[in-house]
């Protein structure tokens, strides 16, 4: 049994290798899918710095982020998303852009609520 999982491991790892080799992409294929797991991490990331910026908000403040969050999801899809005769093309490098930024603004709105208190009208940006 061990023969056969040292086997294995031995025979996947190149796979591996080769699907997440995203510092030297070789087609639009591996930059597509190297930009989409990017932007997956950051998109987790943005949810965690969220509900992290959530926990040191009152009633009033919680639902003035949730409004600017929606804003804001729906100004980043409008800005990376185009139509075309075969349905929406989402430009991934552009979200990724979009939801890095975002996610500067709410650690910015986090550490300006643990060292001078958190600001309504801050709450309130897209």
């Amino acid at each position: 049994m061990k023969k056969i999982l040292l086997m294995l491991s031995v025979m996947c790892t190149p796979i591996l290798a080769f699907a997440d080799n995203c510092d030297s992409t070789r087609n639009t294929y591996d930059a597509v899918y190297c930009d989409g797991k990017v932007y997956v991490n950051a998109d987790n990331e943005l949810n965690k710095n969220y509900q992290e910026l959530r926990k040191l908000l009152n009633k009033e403040q919680k639902d003035s982020l949730k409004r600017s969050q929606l804003a804001w999801i729906k100004q980043r899809d409008q800005a990376c998303t185009r139509e075309s005769n075969r349905g929406d093309v989402i430009n991934t490098s552009c979200q990724l852009r979009k939801t890095q930024e975002r996610n500067s603004w709410l650690r910015e709105r986090t550490r300006e609520c643990q060292t001078v208190g958190c600001k309504t009208s801050a709450l309130k940006e897209v």
